[in-house]
């Protein structure tokens, strides 16, 4: 069955049967549907590769995670959401590992490219940016190279602020950090740094902070967690950046005969379902990474539409939520600025 029978079914013209069929050109929603009633009664299935051969295309875009988040859940959450949008439009999904170094984009087959938090000095990261097909960045790439055609980032100058006053309006003076090494300086774990340590200055606050590895073992997180609480025992919040460290926190400050939510409050910068169901609830912020990982994918979608280079990279901002939970108060929801002014508003206050 092809696109030419369902025209003839349907008393159309071959171009507005196909139109319809893939959601271009303009086509009266009367007509999309009558033609979309024909096409599932005739069985009618759209040749895709046949189309993205006419239109000089591979019909595949590519998504490269750090090796050290493969399996981490806000990271598999993001690439789900890539995937939902992308069958959507008919295209797959290569899921580039970190041995992709060397291998320029047009021979891994792909349209585009989602590179998801890159890594200041990630050669595999300098190839792709390098390998002359579209490139969307989740994150701004701080290190040196050719820059990519879209930036989709979320405001974390505003989302830490947020989260730090929240815990000085819970009465909170001495918050540590605990954060990422320097084996994963990305864009995010550098901006969560230097909002802690300024907000820290601000506030006449010492900063107590510790570095772990973003995939670090729960033995490790354990003693990072008590190696901290021995040394500023003033401390009367944390805050854990790596995904699932503040669950593991929360154990090791009970073993330490703290009471979190009450004498000292914990709150994590990656959401998941995990902190909803522990004891206390964590609070949390959530990036919202399958919705992230949906809009990374519209915005490459978007540059590969346009055809064309732009003088500058598009750049998209990804709203947030600060989920607050009993570790630190009650259970409202407080969502982030999303613009600059907004921004710089939400700090002040």
């Amino acid at each position: 069955m092809t696109i030419v029978d369902v025209a003839r079914h349907a008393g159309v013209s071959k171009t507005t049967a196909s139109d319809a069929l893939s959601g271009a050109g303009r086509v009266s929603a009367r007509t999309r549907a009558r033609i979309e009633e024909v096409a599932a009664r005739l069985g009618y299935h759209p040749n895709t590769a046949a189309r993205h051969l006419r239109n000089s295309r591979v019909g595949a875009v590519g998504l490269y995670l750090p090796r050290q988040v493969m399996g981490t859940g806000f990271y598999m959450e993001f690439a789900f959401g890539i995937a939902e949008r992308a069958r959507v439009a008919g295209l797959d999904l290569t899921l580039l590992g970190p041995d992709s170094s060397g291998i320029k984009a047009p021979r891994l087959r792909v349209d585009g490219l989602i590179i998801l938090d890159p890594i200041q000095d990630d050669p595999v990261v300098a190839d792709l940016l390098g390998g002359g097909v579209p490139v969307v960045t989740v994150g701004h790439h701080r290190g040196a190279g050719p820059v990519p055609r879209g930036i989709l980032s979320a405001d974390h100058v505003a989302t830490t602020t947020q989260l730090l006053e929240h815990l000085s309006a819970r009465g909170a003076a001495m918050p540590g950090l605990i954060t990422t090494d320097g084996d994963f300086l990305t864009d995010w774990s550098l901006t969560l740094r230097d909002t802690y340590e300024r907000w820290c200055a601000a506030h006449g606050v010492e900063p107590a902070v510790r570095d772990v590895a973003v995939d670090a073992s729960p033995e490790t997180l354990d003693a990072v967690v008590r190696d901290l609480m021995a040394a500023r025992p003033d401390l009367d919040a944390l805050v854990c950046a790596p995904d699932g460290s503040a669950l593991r926190a929360l154990g090791t400050l009970r073993s330490l005969g703290r009471q979190v939510g009450e004498e000292l409050l914990l709150a994590s910068c990656v959401a998941s379902q995990s902190l909803e169901m522990c004891d206390p609830p964590i609070t949390a912020v959530d990036l919202r990474p399958r919705a992230y990982g949906v809009s990374a994918a519209e915005l490459l979608a978007e540059i590969l539409a346009t055809d064309a280079p732009g003088d500058e990279p598009v750049n998209r901002v990804h709203p947030t939520e600060l989920r607050v939970r009993a570790s630190t108060g009650s259970g409202a929801r407080i969502s982030t600025p999303t613009t600059p002014r907004d921004a710089e508003e939400g700090a002040a206050r």
